[in-house]
C-alpha cells in the first residue's frame, strides 16, 4: 500500500506470461500479509526548509511536496489481483514506511487496498488543492494506524521486483532501523535486482535478531548509485505469513544474479569498525576550523574504549590531511585505538579496502560509520559486504547486536596484538635478512593444551569468528564444546596459544580430533599468525601425536564455505591430498603421519599437559 499520491501519467508494464505467473504465484502461497504504507521520501530530507534551498527540489503537482520519483508511483493491477507499482528513482529518492505492522488475510488486504485506491483518488483529484495536503496526511496516518493492528505473526519480509530486459543489474539497500527511544538496533542488507522477475525472501528471524519488530521502526528501500534513473516494477513488498511455513518456500532463481542469496552478512561477526572523523568522531570540519575549532563528541570516547574491550578493531577513513588529523586524535587521547588509519582525499571505499588488506580480515566483518549520505552510498555501492551506520545511530551503537560479543583475555588484548604485528612488519621491513631467517629470530613458540573450562570462552569465540582458516566451516556451541571437553564423545579438543619476542598472540588455533580413527573433525586458526609457518608446527605436532597412537595417516574434514578457500591452499601447501565426497565442495584432506613437515622447526612447540606432569 502506498501513500495517497496522483500523477497524470499512467503506465502498465509489459510482462510476459511467465513473469505474470510468478507475481501471481506468491499470492497463492501466503496466508496473510502486512500493509506497510510506503511513501516517497528523500535520504537528505529536511522538509520543508530544504524546498527553498535544495537544487533537487521538484514539486509534486497535487501537494507541492518534493518528488524524488521521476513519474511518481505508477500503479497497475494484474487480472489475478496482484498489484504492481513502477518507480523511477531520482537522486536521493527512497521508499520508506514505518512499523510495527500486523498481518491481515489476503482477502481483507485486497479489500482495504481497493478502498484506499478510491479514497486516494478522490483526495488527489477531486478535492481542492488547498485542502489536499491536510486530507492526504490524515488519510495516510489512518492507514498507518490500522496497519499496526496484528492478527498473526510473520514468517518473512518479501520484496518482488521486475526489470525489463534492457536494464543492467540494479542494487538497493534494505534497512530496518529502530526509531529513537525504542529498543533494538539496525538490520541492513544489499538487494540485487536483475532483468526479469526477482523475489527476495528474508526470514523475520534474521531481522528480529537486530531489531525489535514489536517496537517502532523505519523500513527503507534505497537505490545505490547504479539504480538511479532506472525503472523498477515492484510487486509485493511486505511482511508475510506462508501457508506451509517458510522452510517449504521455493525462491525462483534469477540466472543473472551475482549475489548468493543463501549468504547474509548479518550472520558474520563484526571484527572492525571504521570511523569517519569530521562531524562523526568530532563536531566540525578540521580543514576549515582547525584543531581549536572542533569539539569531540562526548559519547565517542566511551564507545571506542568499550568496542576495544570487546575485541573489535577500529580504524579511520577520513578525507583530511594525515598529520593534523592524527594530531587531533592524539589531543583527544584516541590515537592509540586506531589501526592503519587511512586519512587522505581518496574515496573511502579504497581506504576501507586497504585497511582490510592490512588487517587481513574480510570486508563482511567491517562496519563503516559516517555522517555523509554520499560517503555511505559510495562505500555501499563499491563494497556491498561492508555494513553501514549513519552518525545518527552512534548513541545506540553499542546496543546493536552486531557488537554483542564475548569478552575474553584475547578480545581485551586484540588491538595490542595487532599493534605488535605492525611492529613485526616494520622491523622486518628494515632488516637485511630473508623472511624465514627473520621468523627464526622471532622466537615463535606454541603451547598446546587440552580443551578445558579455563579456555572454553576463547575456544567458543574462535569457533564463531574464524572464517578464512576454518577447514570444516563448523561453528561450535558452548554445549558442544563442553561435551567434547568431558571426553564422552570419542573426540579430543586441543587449543594452541602462540607468542614471540614482540608479544603474545593468545589462543590462535583449535583442533577437534577423533582419537579412534585419526580424523581431524575441525581445524581453525586465526589469520593473525597466517604465513608464519605456525600451521607447519601445529600439524607436525598433530601428526607425531597420531603416529604415536599407531596411525600411519591422518585426515582433515573439509566443507567449502564462501570464505575458507585459504584453508584449502594451506593444506595443499602442507602436503595434504584431497579426496572428495561426491563433489569438490566436501571431502577429506589426507596425509601420511610419517612424512616430515617442511619448516616445522621455525616454531617451537611446547605441550603444557606434558610439562605439568614433570
Amino acid at each position: 500500500m502506498f501513500e495517497a499520491t496522483d500523477y497524470p501519467e499512467k503506465y502498465t508494464p509489459k510482462l510476459d506470461q511467465t513473469t505474470t505467473s510468478q507475481f501471481d504465484e506468491l499470492l497463492k502461497i501466503i496466508a496473510a500479509r502486512s500493509l506497510i504504507v510506503w511513501g516517497e521520501h528523500c535520504s537528505e530530507c529536511a522538509a520543508p526548509a530544504c524546498y527553498a534551498s535544495c537544487s533537487f527540489y521538484t514539486p509534486r503537482h497535487e501537494d507541492l511536496n518534493c518528488g524524488r520519483f521521476a513519474k511518481g508511483v505508477q500503479k497497475s493491477n494484474l487480472p489475478s489481483g496482484a498489484r504492481l507499482a513502477t518507480i523511477i528513482f531520482r537522486k536521493w529518492g527512497k521508499l520508506e514506511g514505518v512499523g510495527p505492522v500486523g498481518l491481515t488475510s489476503i482477502t481483507d488486504a485486497n479489500h482495504r487496498e481497493r478502498i484506499d485506491e478510491l479514497v486516494s483518488t478522490a483526495i488527489t483529484q477531486w478535492i481542492p488543492s488547498i485542502a489536499t495536503r491536510q486530507l492526504k496526511r490524515k488519510w495516510d496516518q489512518r492507514k498507518i494506524r490500522k496497519s499496526a493492528i496484528s492478527s498473526s505473526s510473520a514468517d518473512a519480509f518479501v520484496i518482488e521486483a521486475w526489470l525489463n530486459n534492457g536494464q543492467p543489474n540494479l542494487n538497493f539497500t534494505l534497512t530496518v532501523l529502530a526509531i529513537n527511544g525504542s529498543t533494538g538496533g539496525l538490520f541492513q542488507e544489499n538487494i540485487e535486482f536483475c532483468k526479469g522477475y526477482n523475489r527476495k525472501i528474508i526470514p523475520v528471524t534474521e531481522i528480529s535478531r537486530w531489531v525489535d519488530l514489536s517496537q517502532p521502526y523505519f523500513i527503507k528501500i534505497e537505490p545505490l548509485e547504479n539504480a538511479i534513473g532506472h525503472e523498477v516494477t515492484f510487486g509485493l513488498i511486505d511482511f508475510v505469513e506462508f501457508k506451509k511455513g517458510i522452510n517449504k518456500i521455493h525462491t525462483p532463481l534469477n540466472p543473472y544474479s551475482t549475489i548468493n542469496s543463501n549468504q547474509s552478512s548479518s550472520n558474520v561477526k563484526i571484527k572492525c569498525v571504521v570511523w569517519d572523523l569530521d562531524n562523526t568522531v568530532w563536531q566540525g570540519t578540521l580543514a576549515e576550523d582547525g584543531i581549536d575549532g572542533i569539539v569531540l563528541d562526548e559519547r565517542i570516547p566511551f564507545i571506542i574504549r568499550e568496542l576495544d574491550r570487546r575485541g573489535v578493531l577500529q580504524s579511520i577513513a577520513s578525507k583530511n590531511d594525515m598529520q593534523p588529523a592524527l594530531a587531533a586524535l592524539e589531543a583527544f587521547g584516541l590515537k592509540e585505538f586506531f589501526l592503519y588509519p587511512q586519512i587522505s582525499w581518496n574515496p573511502k571505499s579504497a581506504a576501507i579496502q586497504r585497511i582490510a588488506e592490512l588487517l587481513d580480515i574480510g570486508l563482511d566483518t567491517f562496519v563503516f560509520v559516517d555522517d555523509q549520505a554520499f560517503e555511505r552510498a559510495e562505500v555501499n555501492e563499491r563494497l556491498p559486504n561492508v555494513r553501514i551506520l549513519a552518525d545518527t545511530e552512534i548513541p545506540t551503537l553499542l546496543e546493536n547486536a552486531w557488537f554483542d560479543l564475548p569478552i575474553t583475555t584475547e578480545s581485551v588484548n586484540r588491538r595490542s596484538m595487532y599493534q605488535a604485528e605492525q611492529k613485526r612488519k616494520s622491523t622486518f621491513d628494515v632488516s637485511v635478512t630473508d623472511y624465514v631467517e627473520f621468523l627464526r629470530g622471532c622466537d615463535l613458540t606454541i603451547r598446546v593444551s587440552p580443551l578445558s573450562q579455563t579456555v572454553m570462552e576463547r575456544a567458543h569465540e574462535l569457533s564463531q569468528r574464524t572464517n578464512q582458516l576454518n577447514v570444516s566451516g563448523r561453528r561450535y556451541t558452548h554445549e558442544e564444546l563442553i561435551e567434547i571437553e568431558v571426553n564422552n564423545t570419542g573426540r579430543t579438543g586441543y587449543v594452541f596459544s602462540c607468542k614471540d619476542r614482540f608479544g603474545d598472540y593468545g589462543i590462535i588455533a583449535m583442533s577437534i580430533v577423533n582419537k579412534d580413527n585419526a580424523q581431524i573433525e575441525s581445524f581453525m586458526m586465526s589469520c593473525r599468525v597466517q604465513r608464519k609457518h605456525v600451521e607447519n608446527a601445529i600439524f607436525s605436532w598433530l601428526a607425531a601425536k597420531l603416529a604415536s597412537d599407531g596411525f600411519d595417516s591422518m585426515s582433515v574434514q573439509y566443507k567449502k564455505t564462501s570464505r575458507n578457500d585459504a584453508s584449502v591452499r594451506m593444506l595443499e601447501e602442507l602436503g595434504f591430498n584431497f579426496q572428495s565426497l561426491g563433489s569438490q565442495e566436501e571431502g577429506m584432506f589426507i596425509r601420511s603421519t610419517q612424512e616430515p613437515f617442511a619448516k616445522d622447526d621455525i616454531v617451537k612447540v611446547m605441550n603444557l599437559a606434558e610439562e605439568n606432569k614433570k
